[in-house]
């Protein structure tokens, strides 16, 4: 079971506890106040097709790998001018000029909050 099925299997497992609880209240209030003071506000569950499972795609069109281009570019910055801990931040970018890339990746990482970037610790291409 990959990472996705696990996370979409436990917001289907929650979704149903937050419904079961609902529907729950709803009948107790009804027993409490009468059926004719409460609305019945009941939620219904969606009804999935065992068949198909969400997951698959309609169509697959090509199987093969796709051919990928860009850099992975890694900075070393820092929040605080007098820091003495320097992180890196790894940005990848799709541009096909190493120079655009490391300009976006210093943007990026500006705008994820490091003011203050040091230097270039590596550059891959992809």
């Amino acid at each position: 079971m990959t990472d996705l099925q696990a996370f979409e299997e436990a917001l289907l497992s929650s979704r149903d506890d937050f419904v079961e609880k609902h529907n729950r209240s709803v009948e107790r209030a009804q027993e409490q106040f009468g059926e004719r003071r409460v609305a019945a506000k009941k939620i219904n569950l969606p009804q999935q097709d065992p068949k198909k499972s969400p997951q698959e795609p309609k169509n697959k069109a090509y199987t093969g790998m796709a051919y990928k281009t860009g850099y992975i570019i890694k900075l070393v910055v820092r929040e605080k001018k007098m820091s003495l801990l320097d992180e890196v931040f790894e940005y990848q970018s799709p541009k096909i000029s190493e120079l655009e890339a490391r300009i976006d990746a210093e943007k990026a990482a500006k705008a994820a909050g490091y003011p203050i970037i040091g230097y270039v610790q590596s550059i891959e291409k992809l």
